[in-house]
């Protein structure tokens, strides 16, 4: 038996999927309407099988659904992340692992990991630079329990009493110009592969199955 929906229910309907569109704002237009028409088949299907259809009834089935901007972060986010697993651009990758971060402990932890490699990196890179700038200051000190990639804030004196001895000299040219890329990638490419497990599509529609099985 389809229950009869009153223009005042209707109303209610009508706003709650504007709302989600103005939440997909960001997405490419086909994408949001083939989301909203989904999202209407669930509240169609929910309001078919429910009698009588009330009021109540109705905030019931958009609650299960869930809130429309949550809905919408949801999909950008998964978007975001479908576009930095295609990339090779370290920056929407970081962007993308920064906003998973937000949201989950793995991606927190993911997040930690790579701004840490991406300094550990950069610091290598740029090593060679600074090295030549100022040779007594920069290198790759080590002593007991204890080393070091200095990059000028400590000298050769002040590594000396904490009994550390700088072991790459200039050696550390080569050195750095063939870790930093290769951190560099290397943190890239785990950050492509993690991401495979930020938002995926049954987290995304998750609220919408669990209100239809209702």
């Amino acid at each position: 038996m389809i229950s009869p929906i009153d223009s005042a229910l209707q109303e209610r309907i009508d706003a709650y999927l504007k709302r989600l569109r103005r939440a997909l704002g960001e997405l490419p237009p086909e994408e949001i309407s083939e989301i909203v028409r989904e999202i209407h088949s669930h509240i169609v299907e929910r309001v078919e099988s429910t009698d009588p259809l009330n009021d109540a009834a109705l905030t019931h089935i958009l609650g299960a659904l869930g809130n429309p901007e949550d809905i919408g972060s949801l999909y950008q986010s998964r978007a975001m992340v479908a576009r930095a697993r295609a990339s090779t651009s370290p920056l929407l990758i970081l962007v993308t692992t920064i906003r998973w971060a937000g949201m989950s402990l793995a991606g927190l932890v993911t997040c930690l990991f790579g701004l840490i490699g991406y300094v550990l990196g950069i610091g290598f890179l740029v090593s060679p630079i600074l090295k030549m700038l100022n040779p007594e200051r920069v290198g790759l000190w080590v002593g007991p329990h204890y080393w070091d990639l200095s990059l000028g804030a400590l000298s050769a004196a002040e590594q000396g009493r904490a009994h550390a001895q700088e072991v790459l000299g200039w050696w550390l040219i080569p050195f750095g110009l063939s870790a930093g890329p290769l951190i560099l990638v290397v943190t890239t490419l785990l950050l492509r592969w993690a991401l495979r497990f930020a938002f995926p599509r049954t987290a995304v529609r998750q609220n919408a199955s669990d209100g239809s099985s209702q």
